[in-house]
């Protein structure tokens, strides 16, 4: 029922169009584990450039059973998928992605700029901010597609370094690799 010009509940506009809606919605979603972001970490994001650029965020959590105290942050990647292999209709294989990040972790003992007790300059770095780089591989496939909105569904690894960790190696040798290495596994969503 329209009376001067306002429609009653339930009525939809014929002018409505929702797939204008669409495109902001995130390109996918995904949940990732280690890989310096987190013990456990969710995001979402958005592809560019026919799915060559991807841009992330991510909060990741740290729980106190594996840590000193319970740890929050926020992290934004962005990732270059360099190849792309289609090895069949249903299976897509990109083994070489290379991502840079901006990592920000919360808490007090994860401060950006230095406090006062510490005499100017006694740090070079930021506990609580840093970025680094990241390079992994990818495999995505049409699970959950036909059962699902989404389109497929990918499994990715990933091994990156933080920049303050590739400066201490340089400075000092004696670090293992190891220690500057941060390893994670993770699968996205794709809508």
């Amino acid at each position: 029922m329209l009376v001067a010009g306002v429609k009653t509940f339930g009525q939809v506009s014929q002018n409505y169009d929702s797939t204008r809606y669409k495109k902001f919605l995130p390109d996918y979603v995904k949940m990732q584990f280690a890989g310096g972001i987190g013990f456990i970490s969710m995001g979402v994001g958005y592809t560019f450039f026919n799915q060559k650029l991807e841009v992330s965020y991510f909060y990741g959590y740290v729980p106190e059973s594996v840590s000193t105290d319970d740890l929050h942050s926020v992290s934004l990647q962005l990732t270059a998928k360099l190849l792309r292999y289609k090895i069949n209709p249903n299976i897509e294989l990109m083994p070489l992605n290379f991502g840079w990040f901006i990592h920000h972790t919360f808490g007090s003992e994860y401060w950006i700029k230095l406090p006062d007790h510490y005499p100017a300059e006694y740090y070079w770095w930021s506990p609580g901010r840093n970025s680094g780089v990241f390079l992994g591989g990818e495999i995505k496939t049409k699970l959950l597609s036909n059962k699902t909105p989404a389109s497929g569904t990918a499994f990715y690894v990933r091994a990156g370094s933080r920049g303050l960790y590739i400066a201490s190696k340089f400075g000092n040798a004696t670090i293992p690799l190891n220690d500057i290495i941060e390893f994670g596994f993770g699968v996205a969503v794709y809508r």
